[in-house]
């Protein structure tokens, strides 16, 4: 039998991946942690090798992503309300990658936060309160 898995989420450190394999192995969903013991072994590559990825075999795929998408943790305001989307009022919303222009990868610091919408995939930046 192939073994095919999906890729559902990557983290930048094994403790949170490993909370995230006890919560899917709770629902029944079995769950291989790629890259998990590279990291443990030298933490500092972490962003070198994409982190540690939580993978499910395909067969799961879809409720992986269902559980995952109930568990994973969304942006908020300072209010502690979630961010919502201007384009289709979401409220699923996580920051985007960092702009890959030099500027941005000699300074980070001076790249604003921008937001990625988890439903319709619009980048915007959020409007001062």
């Amino acid at each position: 039998m192939k073994n095919d898995f999906h890729t559902i989420a990557a983290f930048d450190y094994t403790a949170e991946a490993q909370v995230m394999k006890g919560k899917f192995e709770s629902q029944g969903i079995e769950v291989f942690l790629k890259d998990e013991h590279t990291l443990d072994a030298d933490p500092l590559i972490s962003h070198a090798i994409g982190g540690v990825k939580l993978q499910v075999h395909v067969r799961d795929k879809e409720a992986a992503i269902a559980l995952y998408n109930e568990l994973r943790e969304y942006e908020v305001d300072r209010k502690g309300n979630r961010i919502i989307c201007p384009k289709c009022q979401e409220n699923r919303v996580l920051i985007a990658p960092p702009r890959k222009k030099l500027l941005y990868l000699l300074f980070p610091f001076f790249e604003p936060t921008r937001y990625q919408c988890g439903e319709c995939g619009e980048i915007f930046n959020k409007k001062a309160e």
